[in-house]
């Protein structure tokens, strides 16, 4: 059986009478003597929309039957109101059918066949059997495919015996499932191509607007092939735009010296950071000299450094002298609000598991250690006043 939404895709709304519906763990499956709601298939995503004012989530195929999932219940018999989220609809529309486009011309131009494809939220894809596609290539398919667009090419639905599908050279080449059902649904695009398919499609190669291909990468000894259809192109160029404008008022300078610009800010940024992380080792060094009397004085050794890093916290570890090796040390370097990397250290006469424990509870610090020493990451250090109570009283 066809639904209505594959017999005319362009149906918003209808008017169904409901066949059952029964409670299951996660709501109500709900059915229909017939329905404009898709139910996932052929690599297309569910519809979306509504029994008069129940919202359906999703809708799935069992045998010959569309399953709508719901989460409150409906009345059995009654003729109601069907709509669909048009704006998903129509979206998926456009992805599919210049989907088939695509795949036809890579195959017809360059023998590529689609080996699988998915139509994501945002962007689609096609997995061609070849390990690499030249850009070349694919400026052509892309040309081509639009040519086709702006030739207003009609795509229509035919609906085939089993025997007749076996005649189209599509099936010849590739058998029919197990479970298909009669009769076969196939789409022709006007002097492209006729492929099987249970999904939703434009009527018109000029509903589809335009096609554009992103990237690929490499998947499987194949190559997906990343693309946009209709109007997730326009979205996605008015997206491009603002960013391009944000870029331009940040870094001062047209659109064409936007990678320039960024490239030379990352190589003066490597060097910044290099002479910054020296800097660091320096003034560690010089405060490490100073820790004994930080000893003498408290009884522990406390250091917290807000620009510093665990470059930093080694640093001043290895330049406290020997004398205080033994000490409660407590090193610690990231900002107040967010955190940062920490080292604690204490000889054999600190009990170190305990404390390294409750210091942890106070800065939301999560490593390990061993042999007396504790590192990791703290989430926060908030609660250092704290953590220095905790070190006088460990002392």
């Amino acid at each position: 059986m066809a639904f209505a939404c594959q017999r005319n895709s362009y149906l918003k709304e209808l008017t169904c009478k409901i066949v059952s519906c029964i409670k299951v763990k996660h709501g109500f499956e709900v059915t229909f003597n017939d329905t404009i709601l898709f139910p996932e298939g052929g690599g297309q995503p569910t519809d979306q929309g509504w029994i008069g004012d129940v919202h359906v989530e999703s809708v799935t195929r069992r045998g010959p039957e569309a399953i709508h999932i719901v989460a409150e219940e409906v009345k059995v018999g009654e003729d109601v109101l069907c709509k669909i989220d048009w704006d998903r609809r129509f979206d998926h529309m456009q992805q599919h059918s210049g989907q088939h486009l695509l795949s036809a011309i890579a195959e017809i131009k360059y023998g590529l066949r689609t080996v699988s494809w998915d139509l994501g939220k945002s962007i689609s894809h096609v997995e061609l059997n070849t390990p690499k596609i030249s850009a070349e290539v694919l400026q052509d398919i892309e040309s081509t495919c639009n040519n086709h667009i702006r030739e207003r090419k009609s795509v229509k639905v035919h609906y085939l015996t089993k025997i007749e599908a076996l005649e189209l050279p599509e099936v010849k080449s590739r058998g029919l499932p197990g479970d298909v059902l009669e009769p076969i649904r196939v789409i022709e695009i006007e002097g492209v191509e006729q492929n099987m398919c249970c999904g939703t499609h434009v009527s018109n190669l000029s509903d589809v607007q335009v096609i554009k291909l992103l990237h690929t990468e490499p998947m499987r000894g194949g190559t997906r092939v990343f693309f946009l259809v209709g109007d997730r192109v326009m979205k996605k160029l008015s997206s491009l735009s603002a960013t391009e404008r944000q870029l331009t008022k940040l870094l001062t300078c047209g659109a064409d010296k936007h990678v320039e610009t960024i490239d030379k800010m990352k190589t003066t940024l490597r060097v910044s950071q290099k002479s910054c992380r020296n800097y660091l080792k320096e003034i560690a060094q010089f405060e490490g000299d100073a820790m004994s009397q930080l000893m003498d004085q408290d009884g522990y050794i406390y250091k917290h450094r807000e620009d510093g890093d665990m470059d930093y916290i080694f640093t001043l570890l290895k330049s406290i002298p020997d004398s205080c090796k033994d000490s409660l040390i407590f090193l610690c370097a990231g900002p107040v609000k967010i955190g940062g990397q920490f080292l604690l250290r204490g000889g054999e006469k600190y009990n170190m598991d305990e404390i390294s424990k409750k210091i942890c509870e106070l800065i939301g610090g999560k490593g390990g250690g061993k042999k007396g020493q504790y590192q990791g990451k703290a989430s926060s250090f908030k609660r250092l006043p704290e953590v220095i109570q905790l070190l006088n009283e460990s002392k």
